[in-house]
């Protein structure tokens, strides 16, 4: 009896350290210049960032890619430790955990200037009423764009709704700025001066990793990636990276904005 206990000791044993050696697994999606699918290796500025701060440890990291909504299934179950990026709301810290913001967040609403030539400007969402809205199923803004009763079609991917812009199907997406005219610069630049943006921003806000509480150690890993995003911003690696991919200091972010 002594002897099986002992085997089963070593056995659990070496368990926790193949469990332990194997990579720190994160979901996300294409979304240039934050994530770029590169033949499914995960380039851009949020996975060098997240890269970064791992650097000097001995966790390894894997990125997958999955739909977002199959992505948050994944983080929900422990299969992953966290999807990214990620805006906070209320009704996702129901059920996941939130690094530290890593960078803000202006999203806003892109239009075909041919439906719009003398501009566009508005105060709050439901000014939108009576105009053909696009969307992406499962992001921050569908629970408002909801309640509020706005004349919403959802896909997918943000291409698709510029696309739909361009063919008249929808009146205004919304994007974060830095995405929309990447999008546009990448799939279709022949078409870049038909487009243009509303000044204001539907929020200011920023992403984060939004994190399993399924995931082994999550809290320590957490604790670790903010420390380490920490350290990367204390000695200029962060804000090198920022200016990498080209966007605008007011990018950065401190661990205070939601």
């Amino acid at each position: 009896m002594k002897r099986v206990l002992i085997i089963l000791f070593l056995l659990s044993h070496f368990l926790f350290i193949a469990k332990a050696q194997e990579p720190l697994v994160f979901v996300t999606s294409d979304y240039p210049p934050y994530v770029i699918n590169n033949n499914g290796i995960a380039n851009g500025m949020i996975p060098e960032l997240i890269k970064a701060v791992f650097k000097d440890t001995d966790i390894e990291v894997e990125f997958k890619f999955q739909p977002w909504n199959r992505g948050q299934l994944s983080v929900s179950k422990g299969l992953a430790f966290a999807a990214f990026p990620y805006v906070f709301t209320d009704e996702r810290a129901k059920d996941f955990d939130f690094s530290d913001p890593f960078l803000a967040f202006f999203p806003k609403f892109f239009y075909k200037k041919t439906r719009f030539p003398n501009g566009f400007s508005w105060q709050e969402l439901a000014d939108f009423h009576g105009y053909r809205m696009g969307g992406v199923r499962g992001f921050w803004y569908q629970a408002s764009f909801d309640a509020l009763g706005l004349n919403v079609s959802y896909v997918s991917t943000d291409l698709q709704n510029m696309t739909m812009l361009l063919k008249d199907r929808i009146d205004f997406t919304l994007i974060d700025e830095l995405v929309g005219w990447d999008l546009i610069r990448t799939h279709i630049p022949e078409n870049i001066a038909d487009f243009s943006v509303v000044t204001k921003p539907e929020s200011r806000s920023a992403l984060h990793l939004m994190i399993s509480r399924e995931y082994p150690n999550a809290k320590a890993l957490t604790q670790t990636f903010n420390q380490g995003l920490q350290k990367l911003k204390d000695n200029g690696i962060y804000q090198n990276i920022i200016e990498k991919y080209h966007a605008p200091k007011e990018y950065s972010t401190s661990p205070k904005i939601h």
